[in-house]
């Protein structure tokens, strides 16, 4: 065979392997995303069988930036299920570690994506508090800080920075970041139950800075196409008062219970 011919030949090979490759992985990234729509819809445990899928196709596809992302995504949603029972400090560790390296590689391989940015960041600020490292957890909100000034109009980003920091203490966290994160989502949402959950939310930071006027005005917005949000909201109006247990009830639903928002009838 002539060499011009058989180069041809063997590129032609190559590209064929190379774009099957491609379609598979994009197909495997298809389902990652459904999976972690299900996940927010309650289903925690799709979680773990979505980490061994893409833990074996970064495997056959290490250079694939989308696809470690998708396993830090999936590696959080995993750590967030383990909430669920008694919590093992370890584990919640090792998981979100491996988060954070999953977005690591994907950034190294393209630097270019705000999400996996901030999601980096958000997972050294929780690997941080689960370990009572001071300094990590001031890099990750310092890292999740850089990407909402580099991203400022990116309702991902401002979501995911939001939906950390607002679970540090109100004497640890940036509270004017919190209420410029919740409001720009506001600003954003599409109305009914996310936006009801999202004014108790706002609120409850006003609540706890002592602005209890500025509370009270978020929590008259609920509309009541969230049932949840309706009730947590007319229990503070009522009793003029936010305890601490009914702040963390409603944030679960930044973390392991987002269905309260993503499901349809599903609304604790």
């Amino acid at each position: 065979m002539h060499k011009s011919a058989f180069f041809f030949s063997m590129l032609c090979a190559v590209n064929a392997v190379a774009l099957a490759a491609s379609s598979q992985d994009n197909e495997i990234l298809a389902n990652a995303h459904r999976a972690q729509m299900q996940f927010r819809e309650g289903h925690a445990e799709v979680a773990k069988p979505l980490v061994k899928t893409l833990e074996d196709a970064t495997a056959k596809s290490p250079d694939n930036a989308r696809l470690w992302e998708a396993l830090g995504h999936a590696y959080m949603s995993l750590q967030g299920s383990m909430y669920a029972g008694p919590p093992d400090i370890a584990a919640l560790t090792a998981t979100g570690e491996r988060a954070r390296d999953a977005y690591a590689r994907s950034l190294a391989l393209d630097g270019s994506s705000a999400l996996v940015r901030v999601s980096h960041g958000m997972s050294q600020m929780v690997v941080s508090q689960l370990k009572g490292d001071g300094p990590g957890l001031v890099a990750g909100v310092d890292e999740m800080n850089a990407a909402v000034r580099e991203f400022p109009k990116s309702t991902a980003v401002r979501l995911t920075r939001g939906f950390t920091i607002i679970h540090l203490p109100p004497a640890m966290r940036d509270t004017h970041a919190v209420t410029e994160d919740l409001r720009f989502i506001l600003d954003t949402a599409p109305g009914g139950r996310p936006e009801d959950v999202l004014h108790v939310l706002l609120g409850d930071v006003y609540a706890e800075t002592g602005n209890l006027p500025a509370a009270r005005a978020e929590y008259q917005q609920v509309t009541g196409a969230s049932a949840f949000a309706a009730e947590q909201a007319q229990l503070r109006l009522k009793e003029g008062t936010v305890s601490p247990a009914s702040i963390a009830l409603v944030r679960q639903g930044t973390g392991t219970r987002c269905a309260m928002c993503h499901a349809p009838g599903v609304d604790n």
